[in-house]
């Protein structure tokens, strides 16, 4: 029961996060790399939840300063549940989800996320190690993910040309994400779990509502 509950509450810091990894450069039908955005930066996030993704809320992501991790320079991306987001300069890739406490609630090995350039077309498969650390339990599984179209999408904080990825994995998630290059976070995504996911069974859709650069 313990690790069931440790799960549901690291996938769901890990959700939380969706929302902000989406920048890159660029701005035609090919992204070559990811840029983050300034320091200061902030997205607001309305996310509808449904099962083990819990409640529906609206939070408040920023753009920490840079900062080091293990050694190395990182991003650094905090938001208003008091979460932070360790991402990897390069390609923006997740390395470790922080509590509150400032201590590792989740990570992965090696960090995940996109292969860049983007275009429409592209797929990947990577084989990741998912640790919830409250436990010490991890979980190894497959991200497969494929560059479906690039299309506009409207949401409450306007209409944007954005990349549509969609992401499976064998633990059960099969996600979809809206990202606009240039932009900075997600424009929108749409996560859903079946009951092999380690935290259950549950969807989420979120959408950006503003944005201050």
């Amino acid at each position: 029961m313990m690790m069931r509950k440790t799960a549901k509450k690291g996938a769901a810091h890990a959700a939380v996060f969706a929302a902000v990894l989406g920048g890159c450069a660029g701005f035609g039908p090919q992204a070559d790399s990811w840029v983050p955005a300034p320091v200061g930066a902030t997205w607001e996030i309305a996310q509808r939840n449904t099962g083990s993704y819990g409640k529906d809320t609206q939070l408040k992501t920023t753009r920490d300063a840079d900062t080091t991790w293990q050694g190395a320079p990182v991003i650094a991306m905090a938001t208003s549940q008091g979460g932070t987001l360790i991402a990897r300069p390069g390609d923006g890739n997740w390395i470790v989800v922080l509590g509150r406490d400032g201590k590792p609630a989740v990570s992965f090995d090696p960090p995940i996320g996109w292969q860049y350039p983007l275009k429409v077309g592209k797929t990947w498969t990577t084989r990741h190690r998912m640790t919830m650390h409250a436990t010490g339990n991890s979980v190894e599984f497959d991200f497969s993910c494929n560059v479906e179209d690039f299309e506009k999408v409207t949401v409450r904080a306007g209409t944007f040309d954005a990349f549509r990825v969609r992401c499976k994995t064998n633990l059960g998630a099969d996600d979809t994400y809206w990202s606009s290059p240039g932009l900075g976070p997600f424009v929108k995504t749409r996560l859903l779990r079946d009951a092999r996911h380690p935290a259950g069974a549950g969807t989420q859709e979120s959408e950006l509502v503003a944005k201050s650069f």
